[in-house]
C-alpha cells in the first residue's frame, strides 16, 4: 500500500469509526412481551373492562395494531414469531431455521428469554444468554413445576409466596437492569408470560376486586366491550356483528349456582390479567429509572385467542377445587370466551378471527411521533422477526427464496410511513385452517369446510358467501393448498380432526359445535368466595 492510499485508509477510518460506534449506540432496546390466551378485546385500550393501566398508557404512547394476526395456538404461533417462517417449514421445535435471538447475539445484543419456553429443545441453546422460566406448554402458577430452569440448571425456589407472574416480572427486571459488559450493549428481551393461559388461579384478594362484575354475563360484557371499540376507533358502528353462538346457552337460562361459578371463573381470569399489567409497568418504571426507556422498542400480543374449552371442570368439582384455588386447573369455557374475543367469531385454535386476532401494541418513544395512533394494516407475527432484524440493522435478502423469511418488516408504519402487504396470509392448525388478502377471507372451521368473506365489506366474518361466489373460493383453495404443500412437504392436505383430541371439542358456532353446559357451585364451596354484603 503506498503513502497516498494508507493516509486515505487512515483518514477513512477515523471518519467511520465514530459513525459505526453511534449506529451501534443507537440501535433500540427490543422487548417482545407476549400473553398466553389473551382475548382480543380484554385490554382497556381495546375496550375490555379489566384494569391495565399500564398496557393503556402504551397504547396511547405509542401505536394499536388491531388487525395483527397470530396463528391460533400456542406452539405454532411461537414457532412462526421466533422464526419468520411459517410454522409448517419451521416445525415445533424451531431447529431448522435460525431465530431471532440467534441472529441478534450475532450483531451484539444480549439476549435473554423469561417465561414459557413451549417448544423443543431449550432456550440457551436456540441464542438465549439467559433463561428464566417453564419449557412446557402450562404449569401452576403457585407451585411451579419440575419443567422450571433458571438457564439449564432445574429451578426448585417456589416459596410460599411465589407467583409465576410476579417470578417472571421480577427476573425480566433483572435482565434489563445487567446492562452487559459495556453500556452501549442493547438487549433482547422475550418476556412470555403464562397469563392468563389455565390453570385459572390468582390470589384471593385480588380476585374478590371483581366479584359480581361478571353476573350481568357474557352478552351484556360483550356488547359494553364493542360499544367501547366503536368509540376507540377499532370498528365502525356500522360494521355487522356476528350472531350469538348457537352453543352457547343464554345468560337467562343458566340458574343461580351456575351464575355464581361463572362470575368466580372470570373474576378469577380479569385478576390474572390485571396482575400481569401491573409487572409490565414496574418493568417499564425500571427503564424509565436506566435510562432505558426512551429507544426501547416494546412489542405487545397474545399467542392465540381465548381458551373456550372447559375440560376438568368436573374433576375438579369432585375434589373440591374451585377457580382460583392453588392446584385447580379450570379454563375460561365458552362464555367467555367469546365476550373475550369481542367482537370476532370463534376462539383459540380457530383460524377465523376469534382465534387468531390479537389486539398488539408498539411502544418506542424515541421513534413513534405520533403517538395514540390506530394502524389497521394487515400484520402477522412472521412480520415481527424481519421487522427486529430491520432495526438491528440487518435487510433481508433477496437473491434466493430459501433466504428470503416469510413476514414483512413493519418499521415504516412504526416510524408513520406508509406500509403496504401484497401477498396473503396463511393459517392452519388441525381441521382450522385459512387464507386472509387484502379482499378476502376464506376460512374453514372443524373440518366443515370452507366459508368465504368480504372482509371489506365484512371484517367480522358473519356473511359465507362461499355458495355464492365459487370461483373465487377455488382460486383461494388452489392458493392455499400450494402453500401447504410448499411448506409442510406433504403431497396433500390430509387434517386431523379435533373431534378426536382430549383436549379440544369441536367449536362450530353455527350449529355444529358442542354445546357448552356452565358448571354450577356447590353449596358446600359456596362460602370460599362468597363477596360480603
Amino acid at each position: 500500500m503506498n503513502k497516498k492510499a494508507l493516509l486515505l485508509f487512515l483518514f477513512c477510518c477515523a471518519f467511520c469509526l465514530p459513525i459505526l460506534q453511534a449506529q451501534q449506540k443507537d440501535r433500540p432496546n427490543i422487548i417482545l412481551i407476549v400473553a398466553d390466551d389473551l382475548g382480543y378485546s380484554d385490554l382497556g385500550c381495546y375496550g375490555g373492562e379489566i384494569k391495565t393501566p399500564n398496557l393503556d398508557k402504551m397504547a396511547n404512547k405509542g401505536l394499536r395494531l388491531p388487525n395483527m394476526y397470530n396463528a391460533g395456538m400456542c406452539v405454532i404461533s411461537r414457532s412462526s414469531l421466533l422464526t419468520g417462517r411459517w410454522w409448517p417449514k419451521t416445525g415445533y421445535g424451531i431447529e431448522k431455521d435460525p431465530n431471532i435471538a440467534q441472529k441478534l447475539k450475532a450483531l451484539g445484543y444480549r439476549t435473554g428469554l423469561v417465561g414459557k419456553w413451549h417448544l423443543n429443545g431449550e432456550p440457551n441453546d436456540k441464542g438465549f444468554d439467559y433463561f428464566f422460566g417453564f419449557l412446557g406448554g402450562y404449569s401452576s402458577y403457585f407451585e411451579g413445576s419440575k419443567d422450571y430452569r433458571l438457564n439449564k440448571e432445574p429451578f426448585s425456589g417456589f416459596g410460599k409466596d411465589f407467583y409465576s407472574t410476579d417470578a417472571f416480572s421480577d427476573h425480566a427486571i433483572e435482565f434489563v437492569k445487567n446492562k452487559g459488559n459495556t453500556n452501549d450493549q442493547p438487549f433482547f428481551l422475550y418476556l412470555s408470560y403464562q397469563a392468563p393461559h389455565n390453570p385459572l388461579q390468582a390470589s384471593k384478594e385480588e380476585i374478590m376486586t371483581y366479584r359480581g362484575t361478571y353476573l350481568k354475563g357474557w352478552q351484556a360484557i360483550r356488547d359494553a366491550r364493542i360499544k367501547n371499540q366503536i368509540k376507540f376507533g377499532i370498528i365502525d358502528a356500522a360494521t355487522p356483528l356476528p350472531e350469538f353462538p348457537k352453543n352457547l346457552p343464554d345468560w337467562d337460562t343458566l340458574t343461580p349456582e351456575q351464575k355464581d361459578l361463572e362470575d368466580l371463573r372470570m373474576s378469577v381470569y380479569a385478576a390474572m390479567v390485571e396482575r400481569m399489567d401491573k409487572g409490565i409497568g414496574k418493568l417499564m418504571q425500571a427503564l424509565e429509572i436506566n435510562d432505558q426507556a426512551e429507544n426501547t422498542l416494546i412489542l405487545f400480543m397474545s399467542d392465540n385467542g381465548t381458551d373456550s374449552f372447559s375440560v376438568m371442570d368436573d374433576v375438579m368439582l369432585e375434589r373440591g377445587l374451585l377457580p382460583g384455588d392453588v392446584g385447580s386447573n379450570y379454563q375460561p369455557g365458552t362464555g367467555w370466551a367469546y365476550a373475550s374475543v369481542a367482537p370476532n367469531r370463534l376462539y383459540k385454535i380457530s383460524q377465523h378471527n376469534g382465534g387468531v386476532k390479537t389486539g398488539a401494541i408498539a411502544y418506542w418513544p424515541k421513534s413513534i411521533k405520533k403517538p395514540g395512533g390506530l394502524h389497521k394494516e394487515q400484520l402477522h407475527m412472521v412480520d415481527v422477526m424481519p421487522t427486529i432484524l430491520d432495526l438491528a440493522g440487518i435487510v433481508q435478502k433477496e437473491s434466493r427464496s430459501s433466504e428470503r423469511l416469510a413476514g414483512k418488516s413493519f418499521v415504516p408504519l412504526l416510524k408513520g410511513k406508509v406500509f403496504k402487504r401484497k401477498s396473503p396470509l396463511y393459517f392452519q392448525f388441525m381441521d382450522n385452517r385459512a387464507i386472509r388478502t387484502k379482499k378476502w377471507s376464506l376460512a374453514e372451521v372443524d373440518g366443515a369446510g370452507w366459508e368465504l368473506y368480504n372482509i371489506k365489506k365484512d371484517p367480522l366474518e358473519t356473511n359465507d358467501l362461499s355458495k355464492i361466489l365459487p370461483k373465487t373460493v377455488d382460486k383461494l383453495n388452489t392458493d392455499w393448498l400450494h402453500w401447504w404443500i410448499t411448506e409442510s412437504g406433504e403431497t396433500t392436505y390430509t387434517p386431523k380432526s379435533t373431534s378426536t383430541s382430549i383436549h379440544y371439542t369441536t367449536q362450530g358456532d353455527r350449529g355444529t359445535g358442542d354445546k357448552y353446559t356452565p358448571s354450577a357451585m356447590p353449596g358446600n364451596l359456596k362460602a370460599k368466595y362468597q363477596k360480603k354484603p
